[in-house]
């Protein structure tokens, strides 16, 4: 299918891209990837979806049969997979969208990005020779101006950010390394500053 080649092939120049530390392109070819695998996803192709990143969507032919039991009208059912997590920002805060199984509906989390740049200074220092560091080496973050103890949840925002966009690689349960420790503290702020305002 031309959709899902095309996704196949996004993803190719996003893993290049990120090689590459062309992290701006990065964000705009997860972006572009995103969009095509929603254009993929009907609610034909998708009945369920595994997961809690993923909302679930019902097939057209289950709405169809119980609208024809009901005299009252069916909700249309999504038109298409939104892909979780996804990523904004607002003013000086990063935004994660996500996907509640439970709740069925989207829920975010929030984090200042004076976190994200004290969760990179972090890292660093962990990460120093390529070293790989697990997160109970790297949590708690301290703050950068006052050292306060920055709360575990909006550490971990800026963890999926930065492994979504391919500047930390993830070493199974071992932990996390840094695989361009030289470009890592400006690709951290190129990254934020591409990201779509919500």
């Amino acid at each position: 299918m031309i959709i899902h080649e095309a996704e196949s092939r996004l993803k190719d120049l996003l893993a290049d891209a990120a090689r590459n530390g062309d992290y701006p392109t990065v964000v705009r070819i997860a972006a572009w990837a995103r969009t095509i695998h929603e254009l993929g996803n009907t609610p034909n192709a998708t009945a369920s979806t595994l997961g809690t990143d993923h909302p679930p969507i019902k097939a057209t032919s289950q709405l169809r049969k119980r609208g024809s039991q009901h005299s009252k009208s069916v909700p249309a059912p999504r038109s298409k997979e939104i892909e979780y997590p996804r990523f904004f920002r607002r003013k000086d805060e990063l935004i994660r969208m996500a996907w509640s199984k439970r709740e069925k509906k989207e829920y975010q989390h929030k984090a200042p990005y004076t976190v994200l740049r004290a969760l990179a200074s972090a890292m660093m220092e962990r990460g120093a020779g390529g070293r790989v560091f697990s997160t109970d080496e790297l949590l708690p973050v301290r703050g950068l101006a006052d050292g306060s103890e920055v709360p575990n949840y909006q550490a971990y925002v800026g963890i999926a950010l930065l492994k979504q966009t391919g500047l930390i690689d993830q070493h199974g349960r071992s932990g996390y390394s840094i695989p361009r420790l030289t470009e890592f503290e400006n690709a951290v702020e190129s990254v934020w500053k591409q990201l779509p305002p919500h």
